[in-house]
């Protein structure tokens, strides 16, 4: 059986390897739109890497995607729905959704959750 600090270890090197592809392809200073999926939620934050700075967050912790009593929000339609509360305060914020962002998805792959996520916000018309 894996030790808990090697499986941290794997997980430490995905991440990183997705970050400085991340880096090496955003050289012209795109925003961009990070993916997280914790045990029992889920949370999205637009991050601005030149000022170092979080321009928006939501997650499923907000009251507006709190609409039913269940022990989990990280199926594929509270993804869904995390895209478009997302969408709607890029909106309030008076961000282009059409200005080009850079998808983080972390260590996950890119399916089922993550997947879902990242469709519905082209689907909104966000730009990735």
């Amino acid at each position: 059986m894996a030790s808990a600090a090697r499986l941290n270890r794997q997980k430490a090197k995905r991440v990183a390897r997705v970050r400085a592809h991340l880096r090496k392809a955003n050289r012209s200073g795109k925003p961009r739109i990070n993916f997280h999926v914790s045990g029992r939620h889920l949370y999205a934050q637009i991050f601005d890497d030149l000022a170092g700075r979080t321009l928006l967050s939501c997650s499923t912790l907000d009251k507006g995607l709190q609409s039913a009593k269940v022990k989990s929000f990280t199926s594929k339609e509270f993804s869904a729905k995390l895209a478009e509360a997302l969408v709607g305060k890029m909106q309030d914020a008076k961000l282009k959704l059409d200005a080009g962002y850079v998808f983080d998805r972390g260590a996950k792959l890119y399916h089922g959750r993550v997947q879902s996520f990242a469709d519905k916000l082209r689907e909104k018309g966000v730009s990735i």
